[in-house]
């Protein structure tokens, strides 16, 4: 069953002994809930995909998308000889900081297939973006167009005047977000059940994260910095393997 963020707040508020007197304060409460799951969590339901084009001889900067909270990752189809693209390769860029992508050597002689990218979220890029959520870059330059495609995770608004609102929340566990929003009243109104009623969240979160595709919980294997390592050593980055 899902609630409206109204109802919410106020099973929420009543649960921390607020009554409906502190039906705003949940609203404020559940927003920060809501937003705690955005920002940390890789959930599939936050994550969309972008096509950017790539002209030949170009680093960027490309405008990332206005709903844009992080890079979840970024590659191309690698094309064959003659341009196509049924090499059935793919190449995924590896991400760099914005300092290491400016001490990489540029040159307008030199072109190859991109093997890096790097965010720019500065303030200047902030300003100079069309949407106001930043720039990216890639290296090296391409010497023939490109398609990437990019997979990132979007930002969630908050709810507007959640305590009386009719939207239901786009996070599905609606026994999460009250007892999650419960939790963070219980701290304003003195309640010690705070602890427990937040580790019973936790608890009810983990097994829809595991279904839902969250990856933090998952275990990776450790893999060297592609960038330093190619397939065979001390062989520089060609057309024919990027890495």
């Amino acid at each position: 069953m899902s609630f409206t963020a109204s109802q919410i707040c106020l099973y929420a508020s009543r649960i921390a002994k607020g009554g409906t007197g502190m039906v705003a304060l949940a609203g404020q409460a559940m927003n920060l809930v809501l937003e705690d799951l955005w920002q940390v969590r890789n959930l599939m339901v936050n994550r969309v995909t972008q096509n950017v084009t790539v002209q030949p001889a170009s680093y960027g900067p490309f405008d990332l998308p206005p709903s844009y909270a992080r890079t979840y990752d970024l590659w191309y189809p690698l094309p064959t000889s003659g341009g196509g693209t049924a090499s059935s390769m793919t190449q995924f860029l590896a991400k760099i900081t914005m300092e290491q992508f400016d001490s990489e050597f540029k040159s307008p002689s030199i072109s190859n297939y991109p093997y890096e990218f790097a965010c720019d979220l500065s303030s200047e890029a902030l300003l100079a973006s069309a949407n106001g959520a930043g720039q990216f870059y890639i290296y090296p330059q391409t010497s023939g167009q490109i398609v990437l495609t990019h997979r990132y995770m979007i930002k969630r608004p908050d709810i507007t005047n959640p305590e009386t609102s009719s939207t239901v929340p786009w996070f599905e566990h609606t026994q999460y977000l009250i007892q999650a929003t419960a939790a963070q009243m219980m701290q304003i109104t003195g309640d010690d059940r705070w602890m427990g009623m937040q580790k019973s969240a936790e608890e009810l979160l983990r097994p829809y994260l595991i279904m839902q595709g969250d990856e933090q919980p998952s275990i990776y294997n450790v893999k060297l910095d592609p960038r330093h390592f190619h397939y065979a050593k001390g062989l520089k980055p060609t057309k024919a393997s990027p890495l």
